[in-house]
């Protein structure tokens, strides 16, 4: 029997049992910033004792036993903690991932993760779960564990600003055309008019969570949403920020980075030591601006829309 037939079916794509939850805790953590989503689906599964349906593991047998190498959280997106590597036996798991997931997961919005193994995956389910709508081959992630810098130079005038604060429901109705109109940007669809009761209860659950981070001013004589932000993901340590976004008329004044600034510092104290966030190669003025306030780059993302 030759070399390829034995390694054939080598690994399998299985729903992740309760027995394997440290394990699989472990393998996310060894980057938390890279898999912080996946981190906080384990998590709430050890402390709430229920296991979702979202969470497959990725066994390699090996004669009579198996041993856990990869899970895959398959939820509105698919994200993937896989090795790495470009090795043989790393290239075979992930291709037999990829034909169980085209077999048993489904087709979900995106696949987003660490830019090797989620663009490999990618052109592995592709003919199955393509045409992508949009590929956005390298975000940069990026990672904040201490102070942020403070930035001079903010133009507040005229604009009466608070405080950076944690959003309450009280905020709701001026909070969510501001995320409305940050999603239709960043993702090229209006949810109000897709899927509006998921995006709206996920937005509330963020508030309630004390996730969601605001600043209001006065804009053309009404108060309103100038800055915001959300921690979309939290485990592992991490928080991660999702959302960020500047009012449109108050952009270049430096309202970005005094709240981020403001931001860190209070998800830092109230939620994770780490703040992490990822951002679009082509979109320099959000990098500069993170940039600024101390974040670093610590690896690179892609996500695939479909």
């Amino acid at each position: 029997m030759t070399d390829s037939l034995l390694r054939r079916a080598q690994h399998t794509l299985a729903p992740l049992q309760r027995r394997d939850l440290e394990t699989a805790i472990s393998l996310a953590r060894r980057d938390p910033v890279a898999h912080v989503v996946p981190l906080m689906h384990l998590e709430t599964a050890r402390a709430s004792g229920i296991m979702t349906g979202s969470l497959w593991g990725v066994r390699r047998r090996s004669g009579l036993h198996s041993s856990l190498v990869g899970l895959v959280w398959n939820g509105a997106n698919l994200s993937p903690v896989l090795p790495e590597g470009d090795c043989e036996d790393e290239d075979s798991l992930r291709a037999e991932v990829a034909a169980a997931a085209i077999a048993r997961l489904t087709r979900p919005a995106a696949l987003v993760g660490p830019a090797g193994v989620t663009l490999d995956l990618w052109g592995r389910v592709e003919p199955w779960w393509g045409p992508a709508r949009e590929v956005r081959a390298r975000q940069v992630s990026m990672a904040i564990d201490h102070d942020p810098r403070r930035v001079a130079g903010i133009d507040a005038s005229g604009l009466d600003l608070e405080a950076v604060r944690r959003a309450t429901l009280d905020d709701y109705d001026l909070l969510l055309p501001a995320c409305v109109h940050m999603f239709i940007g960043e993702v090229g669809y209006d949810p109000m008019r897709h899927g509006r009761a998921g995006y709206e209860e996920r937005l509330r659950y963020l508030v309630r969570a004390g996730r969601s981070y605001i600043q209001m001013g006065t804009v053309d004589g009404r108060r309103q949403v100038v800055f915001k932000a959300e921690v979309g993901a939290l485990g592992g340590g991490v928080a991660q920020l999702q959302g960020v976004w500047v009012h449109p008329d108050l952009r270049g004044r430096g309202l970005a980075r005094a709240g981020l600034g403001a931001v860190i510092d209070a998800a830092r104290a109230q939620l994770a030591p780490t703040v992490s966030l990822y951002v679009n190669d082509f979109n320099p003025v959000a990098i500069r601006a993170y940039d600024a306030v101390g974040f670093r780059e610590v690896g690179t993302f892609a996500t695939v829309m479909m």
